[in-house]
């Protein structure tokens, strides 16, 4: 009898609630994808690895495994890492600074102030040549920045002082690692959850600002000059919030919220002036529900609470707040992420957005998780059990949710992840997968100073990790699986023996371990169901020139297709595509299959 074909075009990502029926229509989604990602090109591609930040010669910044690391973020072409009692920096994973230090220093000679005066006049001082405006200086234990400088013994500070004091040492914030190291320690006791907003002040680096739910909100700095890094720490004063949870820049201003005596309380400071909570223009507002996370939104600041979400505007004149909806809330703040123009977030019926319509400063609010709501409702059902983390990946419009189990074994901690993505209709829309055996407690991402995307994550080891990077799981396989649904070419009453699977694979480099596994009917025990075929070795296409003689492949193509004979038949069947091994991604495009017809039933 002649062969027939049929080609299938892989896209759609995970379907966990569609009917069989519904998805003899969709055969290019997947009832099973694990640790592939859909791509914005098409197709599903195995994803990457992780690898410890240094490679061989990685550091726990602390020392100890058993320190927990509560918060990381990206800065200064390093990052920050939150550990037990402190806060450390590093470039390169190998050695780390200790920054929680007490960094103000005396000057040269003393100082008088008046109370109700911002006048500093000096005795013996150099402040043309020691100091500079905005530098942080500290008299009589009080807190300042420099607002201008006159001559060597006159400055301007930026507030009144409150008490009348002579003869006082004058100290300038700001060491260099050398001196950093015998600097006092300000102990971040107790550090749990730690969130991070970052402020465009001068120097190459901005300012980075730290909460924690405990402590005081910490203000550190970067600079450096002629190769040489000062490192700038404090916590904040002048009615500044004591315990803030959540933080971030809205309106040049430092917004936090989530204090535990004021639990629904938004506090902004002054504009310019992240520091000041005291300054003109700054201010607190109640909305009435406990918050858990704050983000800006255009132009506007969304307010995710419990069981509400608002929007804040207009701080530089009176503050409007608009009630977004009372209906649905915000599970957890660490959910929050910016992707494709809009805010996505997880709800108590799965993971939704904040986006806007076509009528100026409204928003609407939208489902885009359907597809995958059993996973949804067993992170829900469990959420007592899970510390979660999300991040973005930009080059790939991607958005990645995990829920790490302290109790569980490696292989078992799970992620989600979500490509945002047009459709054959030009509609946005997430396409999902599932990530297994990808230990991630807290994970973060942003761009470099080069403007190049960095990731990070963290486990329970103490380490930090790259993400998304290598093909492996920090030395242990990578466990992936692609099932289509069961597909029936269009006649669920016509018996199919299938002949040959064309399957359209790209490599990123060597793959020898993709298997290929068909089932007939549903995975039917009355079927006879074939053993697994081999898909064969893939290489990576190379250009004349680029690889050393011996060590490249010539000839390949760009988009290779496998070949493979198959046996077995049925009214319908599914393919699934697996891998378990350290060997380099691929993606998995399309197939061609080919079958001859049988008997009706």
């Amino acid at each position: 009898m002649p062969t027939q074909g049929a080609s299938i075009t892989v896209a759609g990502g995970l379907d966990l609630v569609s009917s069989a029926h519904a998805l003899f229509r969709t055969p290019g989604a997947a009832t099973i994808l694990q640790n592939f990602e859909s791509a914005t090109t098409g197709g599903y591609r195995r994803i990457n690895g992780f690898t410890k930040w240094g490679g061989a010669s990685a550091t726990i910044p602390t020392g100890l495994s058993t320190d927990d690391i509560t918060g990381i973020v990206p800065y200064a072409d390093g990052v920050i890492a939150c550990q037990a009692n402190n806060i450390y920096w590093s470039l390169d994973g190998i050695s780390w600074t200790q920054i929680n230090k007490d960094t103000y220093q005396s000057i040269t000679g003393t100082v008088a102030v008046t109370a109700s005066s911002a006048a500093v006049v000096g005795t013996g001082t150099s402040f043309t040549t020691e100091l500079a405006v905005d530098d942080r200086v500290k008299i009589n234990s009080i807190k300042y920045r420099v607002l201008s400088i006159t001559d060597n013994t006159n400055l301007t500070l930026d507030i009144d002082v409150v008490s009348t004091a002579s003869s006082q040492a004058i100290y300038r914030s700001g060491m260099i690692a050398s001196e950093l190291s015998s600097a006092t320690t300000i102990a971040r006791t107790n550090q749990v959850n730690n969130q991070f907003a970052k402020y465009e002040s001068q120097g190459a680096y901005g300012t980075l600002y730290i909460v924690d739910d405990v402590n005081k909100i910490a203000e550190f700095q970067i600079t450096k000059s002629g190769g040489v890094y000062s490192y700038y720490f404090e916590e904040l004063d002048r009615s500044a919030p004591v315990n803030p949870s959540r933080a971030t820049i809205f309106s040049e201003r430092l917004v936090v919220a989530g204090q535990s005596v004021s639990t629904s309380t938004v506090a902004y400071s002054s504009r310019l002036k992240p520091y000041d909570f005291e300054a003109t223009g700054s201010g607190a507002i109640d909305v009435g529900d406990i918050i858990v996370g704050v983000k800006v939104f255009r132009n506007t600041l969304i307010i995710f609470c419990k069981n509400s979400l608002f929007e804040l505007t207009s701080l530089d004149s009176d503050p409007i707040l608009k009630s977004i909806t009372k209906n649905i809330g915000c599970i957890d703040g660490n959910t929050i992420q910016e992707i494709g123009g809009d805010l996505i977030f997880l709800a108590p019926d799965g993971l939704r957005t904040v986006a806007g319509t076509a009528r100026i400063s409204d928003v609407e609010i939208g489902s885009v998780s359907r597809k995958i709501l059993p996973l949804i409702n067993d992170i829900l059902d469990n959420i007592a059990d899970y510390t979660l983390s999300s991040m973005v990946i930009r080059e790939r419009s991607q958005y990645r949710l995990f829920y790490h189990n302290s109790g569980q074994a490696n292989s078992s901690q799970s992620g989600i992840i979500g490509t945002f993505k047009f459709d054959e209709q030009g509609i946005p829309a997430f396409e999902w997968s599932e990530s297994k055996g990808l230990v991630v407690k807290r994970c973060t991402s942003d761009l470099n100073t080069s403007n190049e995307e960095v990731k990070f994550s963290t486990d329970e080891t103490g380490f930090v990790y790259l993400h998304d990077s290598g093909d492996n799981f920090n030395g242990s396989n990578i466990d992936a699986r692609f099932q289509t649904p069961d597909m029936d070419y269009g006649d669920n009453g016509l018996r199919k023996s299938l002949y040959a699977v064309k399957a359209n694979i790209k490599p990123e480099g060597t793959q020898d371990d993709l298997k290929l596994r068909i089932r007939y009917d549903f995975e039917s025990t009355d079927v006879p169901q074939p053993g697994e075929f081999n898909v064969g070795t893939l290489n990576r296409a190379s250009l004349y020139g680029s690889s050393l003689y011996g060590s490249g492949t010539y000839g390949a193509v760009v988009l290779p297709s496998k070949r493979m004979l198959v046996t077995g038949s049925g009214f319908s069947n599914s393919f699934r595509f697996f891998s378990d091994d350290t060997n380099a991604a691929y993606s998995v495009n399309g197939l061609f299959v080919s079958f001859i017809a049988g008997g009706r039933r």
